[in-house]
């Protein structure tokens, strides 16, 4: 049995002025069939990056997820997709102008 996850296109979109930790927030498509969106990426206190998955709360105060990883090897694959996403635009933006492709 085959455990890869194909992680197709990812698109990240920065946030200014995020709170909690916001930076930005991450679409991805997986095994090209299903796509996921508005996965956060956050900051956290200590400085490293990671991703959280839409939730909602319910009247009760309990937090309910629309969908997220059912396993630690899928969560770890998606989030180093996105954070490599992130990682290469970031390194795009820090290229002096005159050696950036246009």
């Amino acid at each position: 049995m085959n455990n890869s996850l194909d992680i197709g296109k990812v698109h990240v979109r920065l946030v200014e002025n995020g709170t909690d930790g916001l930076l930005a927030w991450a679409t991805v498509v997986l095994e090209n069939a299903i796509k996921l969106d508005n996965l956060a990426i956050r900051r956290s206190c200590d400085g490293s990056l990671y991703v959280t998955y839409p939730a909602k709360r319910s009247s009760s105060g309990k937090t309910h997820q629309y969908f997220h990883p059912i396993n630690t090897q899928a969560a770890e694959a998606i989030q180093n997709a996105i954070l490599a996403r992130l990682a290469s635009l970031a390194k795009a933006a820090a290229e002096p102008e005159d050696k950036k492709v246009k």
